[in-house]
């Protein structure tokens, strides 16, 4: 099964392209992407494009997920973050690109300053990862989150993935804020999809009773998972996602030879290992559905069969 991410959705073409594909089983929106819409308008456009094939729709939650708030002022200011954090120095930041530098002070909580400066410009949006054994992210749910949650709902949508997973509070603040802005609307449950990114994340998973996870969907974010803990923890990390839920998401770091020139041997191998681990459920990243639509899915119908 493939689930797609979709572009923004002034993109109309790509956007109903991917959605009618019918080796897309599923698409996701990234809430993290700049919309030139409301989040009510923007998940309307979405919805009235998805409905007539029957295509699940996810709205993907930031929460704690560390992002950049405005474009970085380098190397005259700092580089503001969407929440305040804890952590001892020295830490290290990766940005894209794995382009990696050390944590040198945080001013006012959400304030960071770096060394060397970033090799590629800081943008608004952009995701960062600190690499930190105590690093603590005060809150959950940010005011977008919120905006998307309401508007999902008042949309008839109730599938959500939420990000940075790392304990049941996370997950309970996520249902709380669903009863809170369901009202008198329709009680149809919700799918929530618990994107495990952090070494906490593994914890977490690991420690949870699986009948605790079970009303859940696990996904294994392969992007910032590698990031956060190093590309030899992955295999058990890979595992304990699959043990816990034998439906689980493999997401991201798929199909990358493609931000090279072609699909290569090892994309087709990494395919095969995560088919081998139990792994049937795939989701292509931003990059590679945005930019690599058409190419992804002659791939993937030459490798499937044709088979969703």
């Amino acid at each position: 099964m493939l689930i797609l991410t979709l572009p923004q959705v002034h993109q109309k073409d790509l956007l109903k392209d991917m959605i009618a594909h019918p080796l897309v089983k599923a698409v996701r929106y990234n809430t993290g992407t700049n919309s030139a819409y409301s989040p009510r308008e923007t998940l309307r456009r979405i919805s009235t494009l998805a409905q007539p094939f029957k295509k699940p729709v996810y709205v993907d939650l930031k929460a704690k997920q560390l992002r950049v708030v405005e474009w970085a002022n380098l190397p005259e200011g700092p580089i503001v973050l969407n929440h305040r954090i804890t952590v001892t120095l020295p830490a290290t930041v990766c940005f894209r690109g794995d382009d990696r530098s050390q944590l040198c002070e945080v001013v006012d909580g959400n304030q960071i300053y770096v060394d060397p400066l970033p090799k590629y410009p800081v943008g608004r949006g952009q995701a960062v990862n600190i690499l930190a054994p105590d690093l603590k992210i005060e809150g959950g749910l940010l005011p977008a989150d919120h905006d998307y949650i309401e508007a999902a709902l008042a949309e008839g949508m109730s599938r959500f993935m939420l990000s940075f997973v790392e304990n049941m509070d996370d997950v309970r603040e996520l249902e709380n804020a669903i009863g809170r802005y369901r009202k008198s609307r329709t009680k149809t449950p919700c799918e929530i999809v618990l994107k495990i990114e952090s070494r906490a994340g593994i914890d977490f998973v690991a420690k949870t009773e699986t009948s605790l996870l079970r009303p859940y969907r696990l996904m294994a974010a392969r992007d910032d998972l590698m990031i956060q803990i190093g590309i030899n923890a992955m295999p058990d990390a890979l595992k304990i996602i699959i043990e816990k839920d034998r439906h689980a998401i493999c997401a991201s770091r798929l199909l990358m030879g493609l931000e090279t020139g072609a699909i290569s041997m090892a994309d087709v191998s990494d395919l095969e290992y995560m088919k081998s681990l139990s792994y049937g459920i795939f989701m292509l990243s931003d990059s590679i559905s945005r930019n690599h639509f058409r190419p992804a899915m002659d791939f993937w119908l030459s490798y499937t069969g044709g088979t969703p």
